[in-house]
């Protein structure tokens, strides 16, 4: 997979509907209230298997993590290669061991060249899992605290070596793998399931996503984004009003995406190819939605 993929993935990541919670299973909130006492309390925003969010009373601080599971532990140490060469041109790179061997931070340059040394983002691995997290504060970061929350972004690695937690971590409910490798035929598989709700799974520089949401007027919703992006859509009433799914939009990448309604439940499918999705990939991503359905 090439590194812009891999920006990708975390893109599609930070966009998924964040589940609400009371606690992040890796993290508690008490470490990073002691760890980053000048601006406590911190609260859980997001919690789930492999993805947590922390913010304090100001929006503009936050910690958080989330993980990708690879198909092998050289995938995940070449995911942390790539990923390093496809921020080292605009950002200030350095190693982090604590997050594997390949581990490190980086610090995005701004369009004058200077650093915003408040903002600060992890990229790592162990085993078949990476694992990328950031750290927002008021004040420049210390080195001190750069290992802090390097050492707690580590932390949440041991999923690495507990195979029921790996099993967790890459098992989504809504996923049909055999649909899944008529989508995705080439390639090492890559999985993130940051919580029971929201799947992103790739391979050969294809991805596809799940996202499912509770929404009293979910149909409404899903005619009205249906509209966006300028594409042609094709109703799909056997899965119910308002169900269609769009394809060669006129706005951002080629992809195609099924959006429908069950019960109180908003389901969004997405295919992201590299190249227009056929009407072939079209009726599997239509029958990964109805099995998706079932779930």
């Amino acid at each position: 997979m090439k590194a812009s993929s891999f920006l990708v993935l975390f893109l599609l990541l930070a966009s998924a509907t964040p589940v609400a919670a009371q606690k992040c299973p890796a993290i508690e909130t008490s470490m990073l209230d002691k760890g980053f006492s000048e601006v406590a309390p911190w609260r859980v925003v997001s919690g789930g298997t492999g993805e947590c969010s922390f913010m304090t009373r100001s929006s503009s601080v936050s910690f958080g993590f989330n993980h990708m599971v690879t198909a092998s532990a050289d995938g995940a140490v070449t995911a942390t290669t790539e990923m390093r060469q496809a921020v080292a041109a605009t950002s200030l790179v350095e190693p982090m061991l604590s997050l594997g061997e390949q581990g490190f931070t980086y610090q995005p340059k701004k369009d004058n060249g200077q650093i915003d040394r408040t903002s600060m983002f992890f990229f790592g691995h162990r085993g078949r899992v990476n694992v990328s997290g950031y750290l927002n504060l008021k004040d420049p970061i210390t080195p001190a605290q750069r290992d802090l929350a390097a050492n707690l972004i580590a932390g949440t690695l041991g999923v690495a070596t507990n195979p029921k937690a790996l099993a967790k971590a890459t098992n989504c409910r809504y996923l049909d793998p055999n649909l899944v490798r008529r989508l995705l035929p080439a390639g090492d598989m890559t999985t993130i399931v940051p919580d029971p709700n929201n799947c992103v799974v790739s391979a050969g520089g294809s991805v596809i996503t799940v996202a499912v949401t509770k929404d009293s007027r979910g149909w409404a919703t899903a005619e009205r984004l249906l509209k966006d992006g300028g594409c042609t859509v094709d109703t799909l009433p056997n899965l119910g009003k308002g169900a269609g799914i769009a394809h060669h939009c006129s706005k951002g990448n080629p992809r195609a995406e099924v959006l429908f309604v069950t019960g109180s439940r908003m389901f969004r499918l997405l295919y992201a190819p590299a190249a227009e999705p056929s009407a072939d990939d079209r009726a599997a991503l239509v029958e990964l939605a109805r099995a998706a359905a079932r779930n």
